[in-house]
């Protein structure tokens, strides 16, 4: 029998149901249904997944949403297309509280409405009587068109299941099935009860539990439901002349003064914007900008590009710096006009069609980065100008993945943290299910396999995996609106945000509504910040947009590949590309960053051999020298690819873009059609067959290799403008990378041993010189109080705010008297002696560590006493800091704690001479030396390691005043080294360069 489960959660709301989306699909087709519902618990947000997954399965979608009112659940199906407005409506004020009956009375047009019949409220009004039941259901559904009572499937109800239907014979209310379904199985009920437990942040002791809120079968529905019953919820559903598909809205139009419309705003605005960015502009610049506005106006999308201008332009007078442009918008000279990008794409052979193709209908996708701390500075002025009805953000589905389902799983059972840690690490690639884990990963199969104890954790892990976990906000997205949101998309108000639309990211643009991509930028918050210390520091003040970016000895700072801090090119892998190409220009660096990808790579080496004149440049026909020129005759471009079809075939750009496009998806059957397309295209121009063919395949080979030149070109200008500060105001540039840098950050060793390979020392966080940020003095970098392990943000803001409002501290107890009042305890207080805060009072840190609890006891003196007072003479006598002896190797351990590093010294210091007599040479000469020698330097940490072999080996951090490096010990090496490799041993190692592993190897170490 064909039944349908109207009353039906899936994960889409929220940790109130164990059954995923996909899961009830494959269900439905699977029990041969033709309908497919779902009525999540106050939100729509699964409607367009509903709405793919149903087409993909052949069902058809029934769309529903659960309202909680008065602790009752009404089921509110979606008929008609005003139903679906109303609807979205009543989840508006839901968002809000504001859901009452009689707001619901007031939008029942063109929905169904069903009274779950289960709600604690009706079973207990049924106790009262007949009459009191009658009274109540006439109040509820008074007004609505389409009301019914949903008979819930409810086994140990039964008494309360024949008083509805009993009354249900007396009085006219139509009735129908209506379990409610939140999981597939009867013992699926324990993934309901561990998303339930997850939300409530509770535990579990049962493990094995089954409950009635599960997909009945047909054995069962039939047996508890009546056919009249069954046959309701399709009945409705067959009612329902809703599609979802469809676009609801429009594009905002930008308001223009003087009643200009927007196309004659556009115009106006891109030729006075080009004339002030190229005031010496050819005729080349005034024919691309005319095609390109003619393309805009045609396709409708004046208002879209005076929208972007104008937030740009509003970030810009507000101080908020833009990036220089992402994607293929940078391809655009009406942008550049605008100011939206920085590169002018006439200059770099950036194509319009690359991005706006007149050819293929598509919107416009101009993404801009703000500097990340700013951002929602831009938001906020969108809802300003265009209305906070017409503005949202946009949400997005935080689910579960592998590694998360099991950690909750342990929480919620308590399970051993240790044992949830060994599987969770276990688990290789967190993209893939539990599943597929098992089925590719073999220490995790090992380790499930190895005890039932695992077992039952994995199983209950997968139980709830995949589902969505919470709603978010999207990192980037808004969305904007002609006409109120409320009315073409779901949106819900969060607190303190505004309107969020309630559809994901990649199903609004069908709904008709604009959306934008406001990106947060650290990089581009970084470069402020440095700007700012320039000005503070040397009275210099630098206009972000200003900053060269062909500047030779940027290039050549990036080429030598000091890289740390700068934008896409920190990585291992960029700097092997960096030192093979060796770039000498802008040019270079765009080509590298294109380059540096997976397959392209391969072609890294042939690149850099030819830009060094040690493999002849070739090309398979004169008429593309011009193309691949500038890339040693490889194609790296997409645009190089759209370049050669249009000289070589006689393609449009737009038809050269859709070529481009078809050849990389490597589609069979258009293929052959391209093909014949591109030969009778060189033909008609005089190409010989030969070539025409080796052309083609020369583009069939690498169009998937191409990258987008637009935005290798922008993001390649931020890099450059990044390594030119860097190299013009390194000191300032360090500080605002270390101030986004914390010492457990990974990068952390790799930033100072640049640092320091600079020759920009390090300063202690010294009582009265440092700040809560890092900060430049006499060519060193100050570290920050709140750089200090256990020392907060906000108690270093209030160690300064003390200093600069009452004076420097005078000594060690007039600190701590002086910053009891801000939280300062035992343990922070010693953090700061560690970190040599107060080495300026010249007293050894053993000493103040001993007189800490002291200190703190005597600052409690105080507590509530004024300055003044203390000033007049309420003063008690100071605690006698003991002696003891110094301990420089104890301090130098406890401050690399403290700091993350050894500012101070080094346990090597006092070594100098021997060291110089064993002939042993610095860490930082590593990376140059080109054979095997001998090292001192001091063991940090040593991580050891099962082979697949089963023998052990070892990551070894040794470290020196100027740099730390990484070696890897070996079975036989690490056997004989163990005994010294504990923290702060003082070593000799014997490493060589290990090139097939890109690290270092140590074949010995023992003790200096």
């Amino acid at each position: 029998m064909d039944f349908l489960p109207l009353h039906v959660y899936t994960g889409y709301s929220f940790l109130r149901s164990g059954l995923s989306l996909p899961m009830l699909v494959a269900t439905a087709k699977k029990r041969g249904q033709s309908y497919c519902a779902i009525s999540d618990y106050q939100t729509m947000t699964g409607f367009p997944d509903l709405a793919q997954s149903c087409q993909k399965a052949g069902l058809t979608p029934c769309y529903a949403m659960d309202l909680e009112i008065e602790s009752m659940l009404f089921t509110c199906v979606v008929l008609s297309e005003e139903g679906y407005r109303n609807l979205m409506k009543l989840g508006l004020l839901a968002s809000k509280n504001e859901q009452t009956i009689k707001v619901l009375q007031e939008h029942e047009e063109g929905l169904y409405v069903i009274l779950d019949m289960a709600s604690a409220p009706l079973m207990e009004i049924s106790l009262a009587g007949e009459k009191e039941f009658a009274t109540r259901l006439a109040a509820l559904s008074r007004g609505i068109k389409r009301f019914a009572l949903g008979i819930p499937y409810s086994p140990f109800k039964m008494e309360y299941i024949a008083f509805l239907r009993e009354f249900c014979h007396k009085f006219p209310y139509d009735t129908l099935a209506f379990p409610h379904v939140r999981y597939l199985k009867s013992e699926d009920a324990i993934a309901l009860s561990i998303v339930e437990a997850i939300a409530s942040d509770s535990r579990l002791d049962e493990k094995m539990i089954s409950g009635e809120q599960y997909y009945l079968d047909e054995a069962m529905f039939t047996s508890y439901y009546s056919e009249e019953e069954l046959r309701a919820p399709l009945e409705i559903a067959r009612q329902s002349t809703f599609v979802f598909a469809k676009k609801r809205g429009s594009l905002p139009h930008y308001p223009t003064p003087d009643g200009k419309s927007s196309s004659q705003e556009l115009r106006e605005q891109a030729y006075a914007g080009l004339a002030r960015r190229k005031p010496d502009y050819t005729p080349v610049y005034q024919k691309r900008l005319e095609y390109e506005l003619s393309i805009i106006e045609k396709m409708g999308y004046c208002d879209y590009f005076l929208i972007v201008a104008d937030y740009v332009s509003y970030a810009k007078k507000h101080g908020i710096s833009v990036g220089p442009g992402r994607g293929s918008g940078a391809g655009s000279l009406v942008s550049f006009a605008l100011g939206i990008v920085t590169p002018d794409p006439l200059q770099y052979g950036l194509l319009f069609e690359r991005f706006l193709n007149p050819e293929r209908q598509s919107m416009p996708d101009i993404d801009v980065d703000f500097a990340d701390v700013r951002r929602d500075e831009i938001a906020l002025y969108l809802q300003e100008k265009y209305g906070h009805d017409r503005v949202a953000h946009i949400v997005t589905m935080q689910t579960l993945g592998a590694k998360a389902s099991i950690r909750d799983v342990g929480r919620v059972f308590g399970y051993e943290p240790r044992h949830i840690d060994t599987l969770a690490k276990a688990i290789g690639n967190n993209t893939l299910s539990l599943r597929e884990n098992y089925k590719t990963n073999t220490t995790f199969r090992t380790l499930v396999d190895s005890d039932p104890y695992y077992l039952q954790i994995v199983s209950h892990a997968s139980k709830i995996e995949g589902l969505p976990r919470q709603a978010g906000l999207h990192a980037a997205g808004i969305v904007l609106s002609e006409e109120p949101l409320e009315n073409i998309v779901p949106i819900a108000e969060h607190s303190g945000v505004g309107y969020v639309a309630e559809y994901e990211m990649n199903y609004l643009e069908e709904q008709g509504v604009l959306k934008m991509d406001l990106l947060g930028l650290r990089n581009l918050t970084l470069v402020d910040h440095c700007l700012e210390l320039v000005e503070a520091t040397r009275g210099i003040k630098i206009d972000y947009a200003t900053i060269p970016y062909e500047d030779p000895e940027a290039i050549a700072l990036i080429a030598s590949c000091r890289t740390m801090g700068l934008f896409q090119l920190e990585s291992a892998g960029m700097n092997r590309a960096i030192s093979t190409v060796k770039p000498t220009s802008f040019s270079d660096l765009v080509a590298i960053i294109s380059l540096f990808r997976p397959g392209p790579m391969e072609n890294i080496p042939t690149f850099a051999r030819r830009k060094a004149g040690k493999e002849p440049i070739t090309y398979l026909s004169p008429l593309l020298e011009p193309i691949l020129k500038e890339t040693y005759g490889v194609i790296v471009y997409q645009e190089q690819i759209m370049q050669i079809a249009r000289t070589l075939a006689g393609f449009s750009y737009g038809q050269a873009d859709l070529f481009r496009r078809a050849v990389s998806k490597k589609d069979a059957i258009k293929l052959a059609s391209l093909r014949e397309g591109f030969l009778q295209g060189c033909a008609a121009r005089g190409v010989e067959p030969k070539i025409a063919i080796a052309v083609y395949d020369l583009i069939f080979k690498f169009a998937d290799y191409g990258f987008n030149k637009s935005h290798a070109v922008a993001y390649g200008i931020l890099a450059s403008q990044m390594a030119y500060l860097k190299c013009h105001y390194p000191l300032e540039f360090y500080c605002a990378i270390l101030d986004g840098t914390s010492s457990n950050d990974p990068k952390f060793p790799a930033l100072t041993n640049e640092i320091k390979q600079a020759r920009i020392g390090f300063a202690l966080p010294h009582l009265n010189l440092a700040h809560v940020r890092f900060i430049p003095h006499e060519n060193k970098i100050v570290f920050p109080f709140s750089a200090i392990k256990g020392i907060g943000g906000n108690f270093a803001y209030r160690i300064v705010e003390e200093r600069e409002l009452n004076g420097p501290y005078q000594d060690f107890f007039d600190f701590t008297m002086r910053t009891k009042k801000y939280g300062l305890t035992v343990a922070s207080l010693v953090k700061l002696i560690d970190a040599g805060v107060f080495d300026e009072f010249g007293i050894a840190r053993a000493r103040l560590r001993l007189a800490a609890d002291s200190a703190i006891s005597y600052a409690e003196m105080f507590a509530g006493v004024s300055g003044q007072e203390m000033l007049l003479g309420l003063n008690f006598p100071r605690p006698e800091i003991p002696y003891v002896n110094e301990d420089i190797m104890s301090d130098l351990l406890y401050e690399r704690d403290a700091v993350g590093l050894m500012i101070s010294g080094s346990p090597l210091q006092n070594r100098r001479e021997e060291i110089q007599k064993q002939g042993l040479h610095r860490l930082s000469e590593l990376p140059d030396m080109g054979m095997e020698a001998t090292y001192a330097g001091v063991v940090a940490t040593s991580k050891t390691i099962v082979t697949k072999k089963g023998t052990r080996m070892a990551f070894i951090t040794l470290y020196d005043e100027a740099t730390s490096v990484e070696v890897a010990m070996f079975a036989e090496a690490y056997d004989q080294a163990y005994p010294y490799l504990k923290d702060g041993t003082l070593v000799k190692a014997r490493i060589h360069k290990n090139r097939a592993r890109d690290g270092f190897t140590a074949t010995s170490i023992s003790p200096l």
